[in-house]
């Protein structure tokens, strides 16, 4: 305490040449011209689309081995672009659809990490829609359902 107390009576008696030592060598003049001048912050806007649930029939041979689901939305990099991803909807879903049973169809079992979802359906959409229209895709939810098959 004695020392903050001692700091504070030196630069206040010393006026500009306690504060220069304060700012570890530099000058007044060199602080104000480190500062940025005038930037503006740029606040983007966020505009997400939330995606039908898309689920994808699991097969082993001729019979139905489970399900997987998963919910989807997307960002757009503007609000006008909903209307590009309407009018794409049933190409786009489509197109997630045939991927995202690519991914899963021979991995009875097996966990899949949610990134590798994500990053496969992002590269859809991206290739779908473009990628000025498409800033990311987030996975909400995921959901696999094996179903155990009964002998006889």
């Amino acid at each position: 305490m004695k020392k903050i107390l001692i700091l504070v009576v030196v630069v206040l008696l010393a006026g500009g040449g306690g504060a220069f030592f304060l700012l570890g060598g530099k000058s007044p003049e060199t602080v104000e011209e480190a500062k940025p001048k005038d930037e503006k912050l740029v606040f983007r806007e966020h505009h997400y689309m939330r995606l039908d649930t898309i689920t994808v029939t699991l097969f082993e041979g001729d019979a139905v081995a489970g399900l997987y689901t998963a919910a989807l939305t997307l960002e757009l990099a503007t609000a006008a672009q909903r209307s590009v991803v309407s009018a794409a909807k049933f190409r786009l879903r489509d197109a997630m659809l045939r991927d995202l049973h690519s991914l899963v169809a021979r991995r009875k079992g097996i966990d899949i990490p949610l990134d590798s979802v994500k990053r496969r359906m992002r590269g859809t959409a991206i290739r779908e829609l473009g990628a000025d229209v498409v800033v990311d895709l987030f996975v909400e939810n995921v959901l696999r359902k094996d179903i155990e098959q009964k002998d006889g």
